[in-house]
C-alpha cells in the first residue's frame, strides 16, 4: 500500500534557547477543528505518544532538531522537521484530510441481531508494545458478513485502570490478514466496569466485508513511551488489561504497533509452553451485527 506524506519544515521563527518544552496543537486543515488522539512518533528512536482529547501535546526532547511523524485516522501522515532554536514554544500543526476508498461490500440486513462467539476466559494481557499497540480478533463467521455493525464488546480483566480511554480499530481481511481500515474516524471509548463492556457503533455505518473483519483495541499513551517498561506509572500499570479467551482451538489474534506490521499470534504463541487452557489465547472481543 502506497503512503503519502506531508512534510513541513518549522525553521522560520527566531526564539532563544531550545531547552524549553514546546506545546503543540493539531488542527484539521479543512475546518480548524481539533484532531484528538493522534500518534506523535519519533521514528529514529521508535518511541512516541498520543495527543490528548483536544489535539494538544508537549515535546520534551532535548535535541536541537527533531524529525517527527504525526499519524491520525482520516488524515495524511505529516512529517515535521523542527529546529527548536528557531521556533516559537506554541506550535500549531494543520493536518490534511485524506480520501478513503473502502472495499465494496454486499449488504445484507437481518431482522434479528447476531453476536459473535462469547469465549471462556483463559488469561489476560496488558499493553504488549509501544505507542499504537493494537490487539485484534479475526471475526470470520459467515453470519456476520454483509451486515451492519451495531456494537463491539471488550472484556476488561482485573488489574490496571479499566476506565482509561482506548480506541476501537476495525479492518477488512485480505488473504487471512488485516488489510484496509474501515474506521474512517477515531472511535475512542472508556469502559464503565470490569468484565464485558459494549459500545454502540451503529452511527458509524460500518459493514462487515465478505472476508470478515478484524476488531482491535488500541491502547493510548499520553506520555512519551521510551520502552515497554515505562508503561508502568509509579509502580502501577496505567492502562487496560484485556481479557484473553479460547475461541475453540483456533488462533485468531493479530498484534501491531505504530512501528511494526501485523503479527499473527499463531506464529509465535506455539513457541511457548503454555498450559492447555491457555494454549489458544485470543483477545476477548465480540461483535454484534444486524
Amino acid at each position: 500500500m502506497q503512503r503519502f506524506y506531508l512534510v513541513i519544515f518549522f525553521l522560520i521563527f527566531n526564539y532563544c534557547g531550545y531547552s524549553q518544552n514546546i506545546q503543540g496543537k493539531l488542527l484539521s486543515l479543512t475546518d480548524s477543528s481539533a484532531v484528538p488522539f493522534a500518534s506523535i512518533l519519533f521514528e529514529h528512536k521508535k518511541v512516541g505518544f498520543h495527543s490528548n482529547e483536544l489535539g494538544q501535546f508537549i515535546l520534551k526532547s532535548n535535541q536541537s532538531i527533531d524529525t517527527i511523524k504525526i499519524r491520525a485516522i482520516g488524515f495524511l501522515d505529516t512529517i515535521l522537521i523542527i529546529n527548536k532554536a528557531r521556533i516559537k514554544p506554541d506550535l500549531i500543526v494543520f493536518l490534511k484530510p485524506k480520501s478513503i476508498i473502502l472495499p465494496e461490500i454486499k449488504v445484507f440486513s437481518g431482522i434479528k441481531s447476531f453476536s459473535s462467539m462469547k469465549p471462556r476466559k483463559t488469561g489476560e494481557l496488558q499493553q504488549w508494545g509501544g505507542v499504537g499497540s493494537q490487539y485484534g480478533l479475526l471475526l470470520d463467521d459467515p453470519k456476520l458478513m454483509g451486515r451492519k455493525m451495531m456494537k463491539v464488546h471488550f472484556y476488561l480483566a482485573h488489574g490496571g485502570n479499566y476506565n482509561y480511554p482506548f480506541r476501537i480499530r476495525i479492518y477488512s481481511i485480505e488473504h487471512g490478514k488485516p488489510d484496509i481500515e474501515l474506521t474512517k474516524e477515531s472511535i475512542v471509548v472508556r469502559a464503565s466496569h470490569k468484565g464485558w463492556n459494549e459500545f454502540d457503533i451503529r452511527n458509524y455505518d460500518i459493514f462487515v466485508p465478505d472476508g470478515g473483519c478484524l476488531v482491535a483495541m488500541e491502547w493510548l499513551n499520553f506520555e512519551n513511551v521510551v520502552s515497554v517498561d515505562l508503561i508502568l506509572t509509579q509502580g502501577k500499570y496505567a492502562g487496560q488489561v484485556l481479557g484473553m479467551g479460547d475461541y475453540g482451538n483456533r488462533y485468531l489474534g493479530f498484534v501491531k504497533d505504530d512501528f511494526s506490521t501485523w503479527h499473527f499470534n499463531g506464529d509465535y504463541l506455539p513457541r511457548y509452553e503454555l498450559p492447555d487452557k491457555s494454549k489458544f489465547m485470543n483477545p476477548m472481543i465480540r461483535l454484534t451485527v444486524k
